[in-house]
This record gives C-alpha cells, structure tokens and sequence, in this order.
C-alpha cells in the first residue's frame, strides 16, 4: 500500500513536471500578471501576487476588467429636448443631433423662418416644414449661399499652372510650354521649323533647341562654322571654307590636311644611271656628275668630249662616234699630250728671244700677240724681237663701227702652191676676214659666220668649221693653197679643207683683208669686219698695214678706216646694261652688273619667279620672256567651269595638249571647245580616256580612245600631238603616262590654231552631250608651251609680261592643292569611320555617336538636353533617360497614366499626378479609395457665417468661435476663411497606414480609426512584432529532458498534452489573447466577450 501510494505520488511529480515543461514550450515565460495589451483605451494595469486589474482613464464606471467597454456619455442626457445624443465611439463626447428649427451645439439656437432670412448671391429661400432652405445657384455653397465654391480646390490645372476660381468656374494660366483648358497640351515649337541647314528641332517646355549640323552653329543653326578660323594651314597655305569642310590649298609639293607634308619627288627614283635626285618644292632635279650621262633625268649618254680626253689646254672636238683633239703650239700627239720644245734649235735670229709656247710663260704671253714683235710658229715656239728690229703694228677695223677694208695689190706672182695667215682678234660674229681676187676672177673668200669661219671658192660648196672665233682672243689663222685642195688652219690645227681647181696667185691680184671696195659685195660675205688683225703674211713675207723705213714689208696697203693699233671701243656709251645694271667697258665688249633677279649679258632677262609673283598655293613657271602660276585644281562635279580665252596675241602653232589628271569618275568632262564647224573635247567616258577634234577643212572628225582604265584614283599624264606639226593636215596621237604603244588616229586633221580666235576654253564642265563636270584633280593644261592658268592676274602680284596668254575670263576663284596621293591610305577614320578622298584632303563620315576630323570625338548626346522629365546619361553612339516619377518614354515626354489600375471605389474619379493617383470621391464617399460612405454632415453658424462639418462631425459654438467635433479617424484642412482660421472640416480620412506601423514586413490595411497589419507566419503581434519562431525552437530544447523521464506515462501525457494544445490554438487566429497578454495586463479567457460591430452615421 506505501509502496503504491509511492507510486503515485512519484507519477503526480512527473506529470506536473511534464506539463509546466510543455507549458513554458508554448507560453511565454513571465511571471508578471500584467501584459503589455492586457487593458485598453490608455487603462493602467495593476500587477497583485495572485491576479491583475485595469485601472481605466477618462471613465466614470468599468464594465470588465479590462476597461475596453467605458460608459455610454448619452448616459445623462446631455442633448435637452427633443435633440438626439449621438456618441462618438471610443471617446467621451456627444453630439447633439438638432430637431428641425434648432441648431448649435447643444440644440439650443432657433432657426429663423425665410421671412427673416435672405439668402445671398441670388439664392432662393424655400420654406421647409421644419426650417428654411437656401437653394443656391451653380458655384455656392453654405447655408445662406454665402460660399462661394472654390472650382480650385480639386486642382483642375496642370504642369505648374495657376488656377483661377471663378463664379461656376474657373480658369487655368499656362506656364510657357503647355496650353489648353487644363494646361495639359505641351506646345510643340518645333511647329514652325525654326531650326536652319537641316538641324534637328528638339521640342522642350516653353522653347526648343536646335541640334546643328557639324558645320553649322547659332540658337537656329544659320551660323556656318568657320573651320578657317583655328588657322589649320601651314607652310603658308590658304584655308578656304567649303560646305561641311575646309580645304588647304598647299603649294606645290606639299599635302596633308594641313599642307604639313612635304611630297618625296625623288621616291620614284626618276634619275638614271646612277644619277642623284635632290628633292625640291613639287619638282627635283639629278645631278649626273660622274655618271657618264646628261638630261634631265641622266638618259643621255654624254659624248666623248664630256671626259675631257685632250691635254695642254687642246680643244676636244666630237665626231660620230670619237674625238679629234686641236693642240696648240708646242705641243702634238693624239691627245697633244707631247711636248714639240720648238726653241732647242735657236731658231730666233738676232738676238731674238725665243719663248716655247708649252710653257706656263709662253702660253700667257700669247694674249698679249698683238703688242709684241714676234710671232708664234707652228713649231710652238714665238721669238721676241730686241728692240730696233722688225714689230708688226695691228690694224684696227670697224673702231666706233666705221666701215673699212685694206687692199694690198701684190707686184709678183706666188704660184699655184702657197700660205696666207694672219692673227685676228674680233668679238663680232661676222665680217669679211679676206678676199683674193683679180679684176676678172675670184680665188677664194674666207669670213665669218655665227662665229665661225667660213670659206669658199668659185665651183665649190661653202665649207663652214666649228670653231668659234668671235671669242675676243687672239687667234692665228692660215690657209695652205695647194694645187685643187685648200686647207684652214686655226694654229697648227686643220680645220678642214675644200677642193678647188688649180689656179696660180699673180702678180697684179688684190687681197683684200676687212671688206670690200663694193658695199653690197661685202654684206654678202657677212659684212665690214669689226676688230684687229696682225701680221699679215703671205709665204713668209710680211704685209703690213704700216711699214716703217726699217720695216722689209713686201707690198704696200691701201688703207680705208683702218687705224693703227688695238683699241677697243667704249660700248658702255651709252648704257647697254638693262633693269639698272652697271656696265664694265671691256676691249670691243662690255660686262655687267645685274640686279638681283635679273640675267642675260645685258640684264634683259627677268628672273620671275625670284620675285614670288605667284599667290602661296601655286608654282612659278618661267616661261620665255615671262612666267606662269601653275597648280592643281580640284573639282567636285557642282562648281562652274572654269572659262579661258586667248588674248588675241598668239603667234606660235598649237599643235599639241599636254596635261595630268586623276579622278574615280567613268564619266567625266576635262575641257571643250567648240566653234563651227571645228570641235575639241577631251573627256573621260566609261573609264578611258576620249580626245575629240574636228579642225581645218576635216570632213570627219578625229577620235582618240586610250587602251588603258584612267578611273582609278591616281595621278595620269596625257599628252596629245600631231605626228607632223609643220603639216596643216596631220594625224595625232595619244600617249598616257609615257606608255607605248601610242594610240594613233587613221585619219588626219588640222591644229589647235582656232583656239587662238575668240573663242571659250571650258574646262572641267560644260560638255555638248551633258557629261557630268570632272571630279577629281587636274593639272595645269598646256598648250603648245602656253598654260591656261588657274591664277587670273591677282591684285598685290606681278602681272604677267609675255605677250602670248590664255587668258582666265571666269571670276570665281579655283580650289587647288589636289595631293599627290589616296588621302584614305592608311585609314584616317577612327571608331569605323567611313574615309571619303577628297582629293585635296580627307572627309570622315562618322557613326553615329562620333564626330571630329578623324572621328575621334564622342559625341555626347545629353548637351541637348533631350530627358524633358528626367536625368540623361551619356553612352556610346546613344543616351539613356532616368524619368522622373509619373513620366516615360525615350525622352521621359509622356506622362505615365497612373489610374490604369487604380484602386478607386464607389464612382471616384481617378487623379494622375507625379507620386501616383487620388481618388476624387463623389459626395457620399470617402476615405483614399472613396470605399467609406460619409457620415451626415453638420451645420452651425447665423445667416451671415456658418460652417459646414462632414463625417459625422459635430458643429459646435463657444463663446463666438466654431468649429467642428471629428469623429476619431477624421480630419480636415484648414479653413481658409479669416473668420475660421482654426476650424476643419472633418472632410479627409486619415490614413492610419501612412506611418507605416506593420513590422518585419506585414501589410498595413487602412481601417476606420485604426489599421489591421496581416502578419508573415513567422510573426505574430497586433503590428508584427513578435516572432514565433525563435521562442517555440528555444522552448522545445529546453523540454527534450522532461519529455524523455515521461515516456512511461505516454498515455497520460499524451492526454494532458492534448488538452494544452486545445487551449494553444484557441489563442492564435486575427485575434489572440495569448499575445494581448504578452504585451499587456492578464486576460481572463473565460469572462471575454467579443465587442460589438461599429455602426456609422448616415
């Protein structure tokens, strides 16, 4: 029996320490009786050892213990009479609801009947069983119709506009940008098409903005950029302004899109046979010294005198295929390489010195012959005579450009063999030297011409040598007569010889040394000889012009003009030196002294081209007797054509074109002329070359076509001739880049001759079958060595001198600086630019997204402002807009319409604005959604002011001021009336849910004076804030121990434990006293009753 009661004593411990572990698994562990929702309406509760009690606050009697039902304020019948006493739940005020004909707070004002009263603002008074009604007209309001209804007050106007009440209306002022009634139009400025030179119009609020064109600027685009204006030229070229591109006109040789490059002339190698090039400005030339080869570009092999093979001063002479050299005295050998020493055998008698004319001395002392008593032999030896002894006096002829001539008739004969010689000095290129004669009978004539001497004899041909004597020196001449042969010598050298018959020189005949007795006579053998000449000899015997009584002279002198002596004349009287040289007199010459800039013997050559008279963009040509200013002209395919006409001065035959070209057209017009019936026209036609010509007396016309494409871009030389130019009728040819085989025409025509008459030169343009204008580059044209210059005579230049012109008549000025090369090769374009030659430059036609020369400029997109409602970024070749709220689209232009899912209730009228929507309720709805019906509205005040109260609110007076009870959960604005600036309306919901009170995620629902938070399901608590999942995890740990002593009394346990878990899910649900306990004063679950539904007001 112990041992049973034991037993069960020892089960009862287990149990109940099984059931408080169970308890506290799923109860909070507190040991205060008061929580913390345990009493309601701001109630105290009161913790005593075995039980709690709510102390309530502002309550006269507690129903419960939890103070959550107070007493009925209606209880005491505060409204007197017949009012009804309607309490505002969950407070302590009343409100008096008045019978007909009272009204305030208390129900204790009478209303007057329509008699006493008026209503205002056309109002019309009708008398109501109980009291009188005011009916307003349309826009007011109130008792009387003293309100006048404010149509502002829903907020009509739009995007910052401002609103206007008016009477039954009102009127909406547009800030700039918008209009209509509501100001909800955005005005479009783009209407109008302000923006110029095909800008783009971005429309904005209140104005528009214009996104120009690379080359245009301005608030309307019509401002041309000047791309001149950071002076992007150099090397003083000239920048010119061109529609979306500037230009460089770069002189000759140089390129780049600034003119920075200078072109490498020399890096096609045009020397050759080793020939060095030396690079100039748009030309080179070689220098072909030492490489056996002459020309331009050292082609020509140079002929065997270049090498200078003769010694001792000899003179080289060519041949066909050799050389001859010319010793002078003393000297002989193949090259005059020996030397004779003629003076070893003393030839000199009496005394005489002998001076060998191989030496250093000799061959200086032989300039002055003409003084000394002597002579040179052909032996190369002079003998000097002492003085005393025989001197050979010179006879001048021509001083101060007499005429004259001196005559020896000889008194013996010479026979058929013998020798004449002389020394002669002259600067004249002509003149009679001599003549033997008789009176019936000429033997020979010998005289100068072009320089040269010049022999003949009656039955033979005239002989004429290359050696030039009119070189102011003193040269010996001799003639050997030998039976039919006659030889020329100039010193020991042989000129030549002529065949002659046999004649005998005898006594009687006549030489005649200068000229001729017969004027006409002489001219025909080149004139009066101008100069000296000096010891005259005819087979060793002395002729002399004035023999001295010591003198052995054989013959006596007739003598006409002739003087004695050398002297020269002074031919700077007067002053042959042109453009201000200064003259030297020299013996029968004169020097001078050239200015800068000029040549010539007499200065008369201008060097042109030294004087920079040609703008910077183009190179000087001299050309004879003047200069041209030629360069390349770029053409785009639009521009006028350039128009040329002669100058009425040409005299020289034009018989051929020469000209350079490139271009990518298979269509094009380089130049045409045209008079009836004869024809030019040289243009391109599907890629090749056509040169057409109709001239003369020709009955077709002439087609050239050439074999080659010409449409690749680079840089072509054409030239067009006539096989005979001398011909009037001829066949031309075409040559392209010095190609052969030429292409020749098989029928003939005349020249160019008709391009002298006054006829129009187009170039570029202006073809008779309307070919398209050249685009492209071309050279200067040239014809017949006459440019059609691209440079008309410019104001501040040098004009040009020569006679012969092609003259520029068209006045819009030429593009030039065409360069050399593709300005595509290498790419220029960054960022996939697509690169345009331009033959003078480059154009990039960028993405989009980039801009710059070179494409290497991003654009940025948001300069123009195109968010209208948002923030911009930039991006690559694009923008991005960040909308502000209420807007979208690409540019944030739209407005988002906010009510497509709105939530308004009951006929509510839906409000888009920025932040979202409201809802505007009809009159017997509120709340956010219009979904609560508004509770009676209440009036109070006098005839004159009364305030109208809506929501249940009571309308009360006090001591002069009025104003309006809310129910809780109801509020207003402000009044806006001076005579209630403190009073509401109790026309606005409070949202209980603005302040966001639901935790850890719950969602809030606006209730009428309160909010219901729908917690997650780990959370539990009138906002969420408890969490059931940390407490049940901890609280189960804790119990394995209790649970684990228990298994023997399973049955049991599980009983008790079923009847916890009943009383565990009776506290969870929308309402848990379990929780109002852990958060306030003990519950007692078994006295709860559940509170009554609330009731509104109608």
């Amino acid at each position: 029996m112990a041992l049973q009661t034991v037993a069960h004593l020892l089960t009862f411990c287990l149990s109940l320490s099984l059931l408080i572990s169970v308890k506290n698994s799923f109860c909070n562990k507190n040991d205060t009786k008061c929580l913390s929702t345990s009493c309601q309406n701001d109630s105290t509760c009161k913790d005593f050892s075995k039980d709690s009690s709510c102390h309530c606050s502002g309550t006269a009697i507690n129903l419960d213990k939890d103070c959550d039902h107070e007493k009925d304020p209606c209880f005491s019948s505060p409204c007197p009479g017949n009012a009804t006493c309607v309490s505002a739940p969950g407070e302590r005020r009343v409100l008096c609801r008045c019978p007909p004909g009272y009204s305030g707070t208390t129900c204790n004002t009478a209303i007057a009947p329509c008699g006493t009263n008026s209503c205002q603002h056309g109002g019309f008074c009708h008398q109501d069983p109980v009291h009188p009604v005011c009916i307003c007209p349309a826009g007011y309001a109130g008792r009387f119709c003293e309100l006048d209804h404010d149509e502002c007050a829903s907020s009509p106007c739009h995007n910052g506009a401002v609103c206007q009440d008016g009477i039954n209306g009102y009127s909406c002022f547009c800030v700039p940008g918008y209009q209509g009634r509501h100001c909800d139009l955005e005005v479009d400025e783009c209407v109008s098409e302000p923006c110029k030179n095909e800008a783009t119009c971005l429309n904005e609020i209140g104005r528009y903005t214009c996104i120009c064109p690379h080359d245009y600027s301005g608030v309307n685009c019509e401002l041309e950029v000047d791309e001149c204006r950071s002076q992007p030229c150099v090397s003083g070229a000239t920048c010119q302004n061109a529609v979306e591109a500037r230009f460089c006109d770069c002189a000759p040789g140089l390129l780049g899109d600034g003119c920075e490059l200078s072109t490498d002339e020399c890096a096609s190698g045009p020397c050759l046979h080793g020939g060095l090039c030396v690079d100039g400005a748009n030309r080179y030339s070689c220098n072909c010294m030492g490489s056996g080869f002459t020309g331009t570009h050292c082609e020509t092999l140079m002929p065997p005198c270049w090498s200078k093979p003769c010694h001792n001063n000899a003179t080289c002479e060519d041949s066909a295929d050799n050389y001859t050299c010319h010793c002078w005295p003393g000297y002989t050998g193949a090259q005059c390489e020996t030397d004779i020493d003629g003076c070893s055998s003393s030839p000199c008698q009496s005394d005489g010195e002998c001076v060998e004319l191989s030496s250093g001395e000799g061959h200086g002392r032989l300039a002055q012959l003409l003084s000394l008593s002597g002579r040179p032999e052909a032996s190369g030896y002079i003998c000097i005579c002492p003085p005393g002894l025989t001197a050979y006096v010179a006879g001048r002829f021509g001083q101060d450009d007499s005429t004259g001539y001196a005559a020896f008739h000889l008194d013996k004969s010479y026979g058929e063999a013998f020798t004449l010689s002389m020394f002669v000095r002259t600067h004249r290129p002509s003149g009679l030297l001599l003549a033997l004669e008789n009176g019936t009978c000429q033997y020979i004539r010998v005289w100068l011409e072009h320089g040269r001497l010049a022999m003949l004899t009656p039955g033979s041909p005239k002989s004429l040598v290359k050696f030039v004597l009119s070189d102011g020196n003193v040269h010996l001449i001799s003639l050997k007569i030998k039976p039919n042969r006659i030889e020329l010598y100039q010193s020991s050298q042989n000129l030549g010889f002529i065949s002659a018959p046999t004649w005998r020189l005898q006594r009687g005949d006549v030489l005649y040394i200068g000229g001729l007795p017969d004027r006409q006579e002489t001219e025909v053998n080149g004139g009066f000889f101008k100069g000296c000449i000096q010891d005259i000899r005819l087979n060793n015997e002395n002729l002399e012009f004035f023999p001295n009584s010591t003198s052995n002279a054989a013959q006596d002198a007739v003598l006409v003009n002739v003087t004695q002596g050398c002297p020269g004349d002074n031919l700077c009287e007067p002053n042959p030196c042109h453009n201000g040289g200064i003259c030297h007199s020299l013996w029968d010459d004169f020097s001078c002294s050239c200015p800068a800039s000029t040549a010539g013997k007499a200065c008369q050559e201008v060097r042109w081209c030294e004087l920079s008279p040609c703008p910077p963009r183009a190179q000087c040509q001299a050309v004879p007797r003047g200069f041209e200013c030629i360069a390349n002209a770029v053409f785009n395919g639009q521009s006028s054509e350039i128009l040329f006409r002669s100058n009425g001065n040409i005299t020289r035959e034009l018989t051929n074109i020469t000209f350079g070209f490139r271009t990518r057209d298979a269509n094009a017009i380089i130049l045409h002329a045209e008079k009836e019936p004869e024809f030019l026209n040289i243009s391109i036609r599907d890629s090749q070359l056509l040169f057409q010509l109709q001239s003369g007396n020709s009955v077709y016309m002439l087609s050239l076509t050439s074999l080659q494409s010409v449409s690749d871009g680079v840089w072509h030389q054409v030239t067009l001739s006539m096989t005979d130019p001398r011909a009037q009728a001829s066949r031309w040819q075409m040559q392209v880049d010095q190609r052969t085989p030429l292409v020749t025409s098989a029928v003939a025509t005349g020249s160019l001759n008709f391009l002298k008459d006054d006829i129009n030169i187009y170039v570029g343009e202006r073809a008779s079958d309307n070919t398209q204008g050249l685009r492209g580059c071309l050279s200067t044209i040239e014809i017949s060595g006459i440019y059609l210059s691209y440079f008309e005579n410019v104001h501040g230049f040098i004009r040009k001198p020569q006679e012969e012109q092609f003259l520029k008549i068209s006045l819009h000025p030429v593009v030039t600086g065409c360069l050399q090369l593709n300005a595509c090769n290498p790419d220029p374009c960054s960022h996939g630019g697509r690169c345009e030659d331009t033959y003078s430059s480059h154009h990039c036609t960028c993405p989009v997204g980039w801009s710059g020369a070179h494409c290497e400029l991003d654009i940025d997109e948001c300069l123009s402002n195109p968010c209208i409602h948002g923030n911009c970024s930039d991006r690559a070749a694009g923008y991005h807009c960040r909308c502000e709220p209420g807007y979208t689209g690409v540019n944030c232009e739209s407005d988002v319409d906010n009510c497509q899912s709105h939530l308004c209730a009951n006929g509510a009228t839906c409000v888009s604005d920025a932040s979202g929507y409201s809802c505007r309720c009809p009159g017997n709805f509120t709340g956010r959604f219009c979904r609560y019906t508004r509770l009676p509205s209440a009036v109070c005040g006098n005839e004159k002011t009364n305030l109208t109260c809506y929501n249940g609110g009571n309308c009360s007076e006090f001591q002069g001021e009025v104003k309006c009870v809310c129910w809780p959960g109801f509020t207003g604005e402000w009044h806006r009336r001076s005579e209630y600036p403190r009073a509401r309306r109790c026309e606005k919901d409070i949202d209980e849910c603005a302040s966001d009170p639901c935790l850890n995620g719950g969602q809030c629902h606006d209730l009428l004076n309160k909010f219901q938070c729908v917690c997650d399901l780990a959370f539990a608590g009138a906002r969420c804030e408890l969490d059931l999942a940390d407490d049940l995890l901890s609280d189960v740990f804790a119990s394995i121990g209790s649970v684990t002593l228990a298994l023997l009394l399973i049955l049991f346990l599980a009983v008790v434990a079923s009847v916890v878990a009943a009383n565990k899910r009776a506290t969870q649900g929308s309402y848990s006293p379990s929780r109002q306990e852990k958060d306030g004063s003990r519950v007692e679950m078994w006295s709860m009753t559940s509170p009554p539904a609330m009731e509104r007001l109608i």
